[in-house]
């Protein structure tokens, strides 16, 4: 009777971790499903709503919702909007104002959306010149909601195989987010010689 006791209990803890709220990166992901107005701002931007998360913001715990899918207008590409949905929700960003040939999102697995420590969320994406993704012209970018802002990087490879990054801006991105560029280069399928990057990666 005690071990079949001492099970139930085992039993009953698991089910307490398993229901408990995932913390990621030290904050609880927001489960909240984004407003109908705020769909609907994002209606007007995307064909098709793939993907919609919600994420405390970082100014008092306010709800921003983010939306990925197909480009509405022009028709065709991947795009991201985020939007307050707060009050009367409005458009925070899109990223086809950031859009650039490297840029070109091949699908779906390419875009993220996360928590991202106490400062807030972030959104990356990964891109390429079409026909250049794999040790061509690749690109990667992250919208930071602390900020507000987004950061880019480049990566082109040389006639001698070696890699050129340039960063956008080319100075003045926080370290945080830097380093995270850095991350997204580092692991990149398309980069077969991450050693090679002019910039230091952790062992593969």
């Amino acid at each position: 009777m005690r071990r079949e006791s001492v099970s139930i209990l085992h039993l009953l803890l698991a089910a307490v971790v398993c229901l408990s709220p995932l913390v990621v990166g030290g904050q609880k992901p927001n489960t909240s499903v984004p407003s109908n107005e705020a769909t609907a701002i994002a209606k007007k931007y995307l064909g098709t709503i793939e993907k919609a998360q919600s994420f405390s913001s970082t100014d008092g715990g306010n709800q921003d919702a983010i939306f990925i899918g197909q480009s509405l207008s022009p028709p065709h590409g991947w795009r991201t909007v985020v939007v307050s949905d707060r009050g009367k929700p409005r458009l925070l960003w899109d990223s086809f104002a950031q859009h650039d040939e490297y840029l070109d999102v091949t699908g779906l697995s390419s875009i993220n959306a996360e928590a991202y420590d106490h400062n807030g969320y972030i959104v990356t994406w990964r891109g390429c010149v079409p026909h250049q993704c794999s040790d061509g012209r690749i690109g990667f970018a992250l919208y930071a909601s602390q900020s507000h802002q987004t950061y880019r990087a480049h990566v082109s490879t040389l006639d001698d195989n070696s890699y050129h990054v340039i960063y956008f801006p080319k100075s003045g991105i926080p370290n945080e987010y830097r380093k995270k560029l850095d991350e997204m280069m580092c692991s990149d399928n398309g980069i077969s010689r991450p050693a090679a990057l002019p910039i230091k990666c952790s062992a593969q």
